[in-house]
């Protein structure tokens, strides 16, 4: 085998070693017609089913059971990740269980709920992190998320993800204490209607432990 050939192998051996981002990465279109720019609920519904690839029937459905909006993303994500479906996490949910024991029940590693940073990110995700962090040098530490902490990763993921936006700025925005319903609804219009603009501020997102 000469060398060319070698390097060929090598080249071939490290592409396919790279995972391929996620399909469901940057899906932000104009809804049209579909959709109205102010009917937030309606608005929130469509762009949860276009996010995880749901029927948008069956996503209203789901909504209307959660007290907390927030509850519906973090519902369709454990779904998305474990291969059940929003009804039987649903049922889960209302048993009485926390989200961590949901995702603990169906085997779904603490990763999913982290998206990369390059700095510490601060509250109200400093905390979660540091969970993580933690738990990487030490494998027999316990921890666990809160459901506020879990809403708020999800938000993040879902406003990074669906819109492209850097992680940092989705944290911004969602530090400021808005619910995931305002916050996809707002940016929404901003991008394809007539919105204000997101001034990214201090503060602490209000989902914490309950």
């Amino acid at each position: 085998m000469n060398a060319r050939t070698s390097c060929m192998i090598v080249t071939l051996l490290v592409g396919l070693a790279i995972p391929s981002a996620p399909a469901y990465g940057g899906l932000d279109i104009d809804l049209g017609a579909t959709v109205q720019i102010g009917n937030d609920t309606s608005l929130y519904i469509a762009i949860s089913s276009r996010y995880f690839d749901q029927d948008r029937g069956a996503v209203e459905r789901l909504g209307i059971r959660f007290d907390n909006p927030d509850d519906l993303a973090v519902c369709l994500f454990i779904a998305r990740h474990s291969g059940r479906s929003g009804e039987q996490i649903y049922f889960l949910r209302k048993g009485g269980m926390s989200w961590w024991e949901i995702s603990a029940r169906l085997d779904l590693r603490p990763e999913i709920w982290f998206v990369a940073v390059e700095r510490d990110p601060g509250p109200p995700y400093g905390k979660a992190y540091g969970y993580r962090n933690k738990q990487r040098k030490n494998r027999d530490y316990v921890w666990r998320l809160t459901d506020g902490e879990i809403r708020d990763l999800v938000a993040v993921r879902m406003i990074h993800e669906y819109y492209s936006m850097p992680v940092e700025a989705a944290m911004e925005i969602r530090a400021t204490g808005k619910s995931l319903t305002l916050l996809m609804t707002e940016e929404y219009a901003r991008r394809h209607g007539k919105g204000p603009k997101h001034k990214p501020g201090k503060g602490r997102g209000r989902n914490k432990a309950r």
